[in-house]
């Protein structure tokens, strides 16, 4: 664990932030997995976790939203002294590798899908194309590609340093969102109510690291207190109007509520007290892997070990399930991950070195 360094110039609150968050996810999956295999019966205080796990409360989506407030305080600043071309080629090399491996470990385990699904999902943008996720977890990586696509739109005409503009987006998704919320509820159809919350969560990380480490004249800590005062207030209506009905998901408008409620307050309070532990460091640099590969090896490679063994003890479902999920991410974090980041940077540099050579020739 303490092979792991982390450069000094991190926000460790924010990696430690993220350990919390892929675990929360990992656990609501485990959760649903034991329901499925072996019908709980959800009586006494088994009711009551299923309360706090997917019941008033949906630990998956509470690390989601999380996760999209990290992003959010995290990407755009990813821009910074670099062109569009530069910040993709990183972000290429960060997210695809490792993706790719959950796809690649997902064919070994369970068989080769159709080729349509397959190339569709190579791409990461397989619901645009209008194909189902190999992995139900991709879902989420597909908004963070939303999400920088329009903040290097925004870079490319000078906007995404504009805090003035930061505040009206945020407002204006706001609107917007209760909009599409009030027609996805007249119309009853399944208008993405999900991909607009999640951009005003990471206009909201956004806005908080502008009030917090930049010192913003204009956002302000008071500001962003009115915005998230506001926000509050209107995703109450919205979760109601969207997620009244379920669509197949298990919807319910309070699970929505609370647990974007949960995620917001646990995300202000890491980044008032600035928690660091070696196990989240831990947890939060593995992060990526283990959310991508615990479905794979945590779930579906657990089931054929406990084939294997002849046994359908639910006690070692749960070590095994953590096991191969921790050692796969590990793994593909070591071998994987930080290589594959390692060269994109290579890359980056070599070609800004080649565009400051260009411009002195000039």
């Amino acid at each position: 664990m303490n092979s792991i360094s982390l450069p000094k110039h991190r926000l460790e609150w924010l990696d430690c932030l993220r350990g919390i968050a892929a675990l929360m996810v990992v656990v609501l999956h485990l959760w649903l997995s034991l329901l499925s295999i072996y019908k709980l019966s959800l009586t006494g205080s088994l009711k009551i976790i299923s309360y706090f796990i997917f019941g008033y409360l949906d630990f998956g989506k509470i690390g989601v939203v999380a996760f999209f407030l990290i992003s959010g305080y995290v990407i755009p600043y990813s821009f910074r002294g670099k062109t569009n071309k530069q910040f993709f080629l990183n972000r290429f090399f960060r997210l695809y590798p490792a993706y790719w491996v959950s796809i690649l470990s997902l064919i070994i385990i369970i068989g080769l899908p159709p080729i349509k699904d397959l190339l569709a999902n190579i791409t990461m943008f397989q619901r645009f194309l209008g194909v189902n996720d190999l992995i139900g977890a991709f879902w989420t990586l597909q908004i963070e590609l939303i999400f920088y696509i329009f903040c290097a739109v925004l870079h490319y005409f000078k906007l995404l340093e504009s805090d003035k503009f930061i505040f009206k987006t945020i407002v204006v998704l706001i609107g917007l969102t209760l909009v599409i919320a009030f027609l996805r509820f007249e119309l009853d159809k399944k208008l993405p109510v999900a991909l607009f919350l999640a951009l005003i969560v990471m206009f909201l990380g956004l806005m908080w690291r502008r009030a917090t480490l930049d010192k913003s004249a204009f956002i302000t800590k008071p500001l962003v207190y009115k915005i998230l005062f506001g926000f509050i207030v209107v995703l109450l209506p919205i979760t109601l109007l969207a997620y009244s009905k379920d669509y197949g998901y298990n919807e319910t408008w309070y699970r929505y509520f609370f647990s974007y409620l949960l995620a917001l307050g646990i995300f202000f309070v890491f980044s008032f007290y600035k928690f660091v532990n070696s196990v989240l460091l831990y947890l939060g640099s593995i992060s990526y892997s283990l959310y991508l590969l615990h479905a794979v090896f945590g779930l579906e490679f657990t089931v054929i070990v406990l084939k294997f063994l002849k046994t359908n003890n639910i006690y070692l479902y749960v070590v095994i399930f953590f096991v191969l999920s921790f050692v796969s991410a590990t793994l593909c974090y070591f071998f994987v991950e930080k290589p594959c980041v390692r060269l994109g940077k290579k890359i980056v540099n070599r070609l800004n070195g080649k565009h400051n050579i260009q411009s002195t020739d000039k």
